[in-house]
């Protein structure tokens, strides 16, 4: 049986799938100049009860800058490691960089924590759950863009003990789904 072929050129760079199923990132935005794949972060290590703690910490303490992270799609059993560290419990994350939205009007996200987290976009803070919690998802968050763009990202998040999580899904097509790595940088 002959395996079927696609190729698809985008404008905004070139892609090329084969087979069934292969992802194609036609519409994977452009980066601006100077900007990398990609989500900083900032590490700190203690027993965190609030976001709040988290910011007034990395106030007057130096960070543990991790590998970026592609994008915000993690969750870990209790003795993993948090993110892309080494530390199991006790860990705060200060991740930084950019979102793109591919086009203007409301986005609807959701966000699964556990534990602490707020996330603002543009400035502005769109969701908190910032007290330890076991892992859940939030309802559904609006984000209203004016216009295809690249927004600045900052998501405050801890762990204390046991599992984790942290993800930043989107509506596409009626599901929420992982954010494609495509859409972040820094």
């Amino acid at each position: 049986m002959l395996e079927m072929r696609v190729f698809a050129a985008a404008l905004a760079g070139m892609c090329i799938a084969f087979g069934a199923g292969a992802a194609v990132a036609a519409d994977a935005p452009m980066r601006g100049a100077g900007m990398e794949a990609g989500l900083k972060v900032d590490y700190y290590y203690g027993d965190f009860g609030n976001v709040d703690e988290v910011v007034e910490y990395a106030s007057r303490k130096s960070s543990a800058l991790g590998e970026p992270l592609p994008n915000l799609d993690f969750r870990g059993g209790s003795g993993k490691p948090v993110l892309n560290q080494k530390h199991k419990d006790y860990v705060a994350a200060i991740i930084t960089g950019f979102i793109n939205f591919s086009g203007a009007g409301t986005h609807m996200l959701k966000v699964r924590s556990n534990d602490g987290v707020r996330i603002a976009i543009g400035g502005l803070t769109v969701y908190e759950d910032p007290e330890p919690h076991p892992d859940r998802t939030s309802d559904a968050v609006p984000v209203a863009v004016s216009e295809a763009e690249w927004l600045p990202l900052e998501i405050i998040y801890f762990e204390r003990k046991g599992s984790w999580s942290i993800e930043l899904t989107w509506q596409e097509n009626g599901e929420f789904v992982a954010i494609p790595a495509s859409h972040f940088a820094h």
